[in-house]
């Protein structure tokens, strides 16, 4: 327990500063500090605000994981965003040949191809670094761009819906929709979560955490695995295959992060907007650092982070001095110092020790 608290101080104080940051913010443009609070209330303790919040932490929450997952490898994944977008569009693109099929066979099959395309993606780095020596985070970035220009290119011309003027695709069937929370809970009888589109991917990206647990600290693959972000050379002494972990780890990363299609296709939009994405996959970055990498960790650090997203959407609607773009800005604020703990943490820490030893 004392570990515990030790390792869960810094993010916690992270928290504390960065909500006295976009406080004193909120005083400085003349707006008082209740308005944040409100903001913060109602993303966390009401039904409507909190459906928004658990449908946006479902997708960080998957790329919060295909980021952890590389870390505990010693790899930076930025492609998270890149990866999302083919994950996404993967299950339109299976669903445009394959538009009859029934739930039983369509909503697995979409979480597969998901998986498949995101991963395959992160794939590609994985190779490039275990075979060429290519720098991951150089090779992830352009990644992202090439995703970009098929991920439009697809949506324009291939699955484009001719009856809308934005640029969108057409809806995926019945088939290979899931359900949203407020029908789910309504067939138990409770009204809860509805006109909000939080949806059964939470359920499969909370099971996708445990899932990443337990391969990660009890098997032996996932023993390989992090012992090569531990130390390369002892690895390669044990007579692990470094190359093959560092494949796996993009590969399972990729995985992860495409599976951000079910809560946006499946889930919620039923089909891919161009631009659907607040930046999911980088934030997912910053998922990944407050958690210490750990999958569990993941998903109290997605929860967070979705309500920072919601809170931000609510400041823009409780304050006529907080715009849209400022609302970001106050996002980047409690992003920024709570990704930066790991800097001021240990400081924090070696001070708590001496006060200990007094």
């Amino acid at each position: 327990m004392r570990a515990l608290l030790r390792s869960m101080a810094p993010p916690v104080l992270g928290l504390g500063f960065s909500l006295v940051a976009a406080a004193l913010l909120l005083l400085l443009l003349g707006e008082k500090t209740t308005v944040l609070w409100e903001a913060l209330y109602n993303s966390c303790l009401t039904d409507f605000g909190l459906g928004y919040t658990l449908f946006y932490m479902t997708p960080y929450l998957f790329t919060g994981l295909g980021v952890a997952v590389c870390f505990q490898c010693g790899l930076f994944n930025i492609g998270g965003e890149g990866q999302l977008y083919l994950g996404a569009i993967a299950i339109v693109a299976v669903a445009s040949v394959l538009p009859n099929l029934s739930p039983w066979f369509g909503i697995p099959l979409g979480i597969l191809v998901a998986a498949g395309a995101g991963g395959t993606w992160g794939g590609i780095a994985g190779w490039l670094k275990a075979k060429r020596g290519s720098h991951e985070v150089i090779v992830t970035i352009l990644l992202n761009f090439i995703a970009f220009a098929i991920v439009n290119y697809l949506i324009l011309y291939q699955f484009d819906n001719p009856n809308s003027q934005s640029p969108e695709t057409l809806d995926v069937g019945p088939g290979y929709r899931i359900a949203s929370l407020s029908s789910l809970f309504g067939a138990l009888g409770l009204s809860l979560f509805d006109s909000t589109p939080a949806n059964v991917s939470l359920f499969i990206a909370i099971a996708t955490a445990f899932a990443a647990y337990f391969f990660l600290f009890h098997t032996s693959r996932g023993f390989a695995l992090r012992c090569v972000g531990k130390s390369i050379r002892a690895s390669e002494f044990a007579g692990i295959s470094v190359q093959s972990q560092t494949l796996l780890a993009l590969a399972l990363g990729g995985a992860f992060s495409g599976l951000v299609g079910i809560n946006e296709v499946m889930g919620s939009q039923h089909k891919v907007i161009e631009g659907f994405s607040p930046q999911y996959g980088f934030t997912g970055i910053a998922v990944a650092l407050l958690a210490r990498s750990h999958p569990l960790g993941v998903i109290v650090s997605a929860f967070l982070f979705g309500v920072l997203q919601n809170s931000a959407r609510e400041l823009e609607f409780l304050s006529d001095k907080v715009t849209k773009e400022l609302a970001v800005v106050i996002q980047a604020i409690l992003i920024g110092f709570v990704a930066a703990q790991a800097v001021w943490g240990k400081p924090f820490l070696r001070w708590l020790s001496r006060e200990k030893k007094r």
